[in-house]
Order: structure tokens, then C-alpha cells, then sequence
């Protein structure tokens, strides 16, 4: 899951090597960003979340369903501690 330089995320080095040690065995890994970034590799199987420190849950949820796959989405939504259920309107 290789990107240009130009796409590139720099993470403070720690916190660069704990996603790389979580990227080997995880299939959901969850970084400190300025920005909600959500990225799924589907060769891979794994989703990628960058989140701004306090970041509501709900609010991952939302962009995250717009790029995961309904079973990848609902282990998301586990990971990250709320029903995966869309509100009724």
C-alpha cells in the first residue's frame, strides 16, 4: 500500500512506529491526525483511520462508509465502540 510522496502522511515518530508495528498483525489501525482520513486497501484488507485527537466516533462511522465494505465496517465500528446501525430518519 505504497503512495506517492506527495500523498504521504508524516507521523510523529512514535506514533509512526506503533502504526507499523499495529499494521503487521491488525486489520484496523487508528493513528492521531489533524485531519478524519479514512483509507481501505482491498488487496489488503485493512483499514487505515487518522483521526483528530477527541474525534467523535460517530463521525469516523459516517466517512468510513463511504469506502468500507459492510462486513469491514461493521468490525469498525466494534474497533471503535458503537453500533453499526444507521439512525432512522
Amino acid at each position: 500500500m505504497s503512495l506517492p510522496s506527495s500523498r504521504r502522511v508524516a507521523l510523529p515518530p512514535r506514533e509512526a512506529a506503533r502504526v507499523a508495528k499495529a499494521a503487521g498483525s491488525a486489520r484496523i489501525v487508528q493513528a492521531g491526525h489533524e485531519r478524519l482520513i479514512v483509507t481501505y486497501s482491498v488487496r489488503d484488507d485493512v483499514v487505515c483511520v487518522l483521526t483528530p485527537p477527541g474525534e467523535d466516533p460517530a463521525a469516523v462511522l459516517r466517512a468510513a462508509r463511504l469506502v468500507l465494505p459492510d462486513h469491514t465496517y461493521e468490525e469498525l465500528a466494534i474497533h471503535l465502540g458503537v453500533s453499526a446501525e444507521w439512525p432512522s430518519e
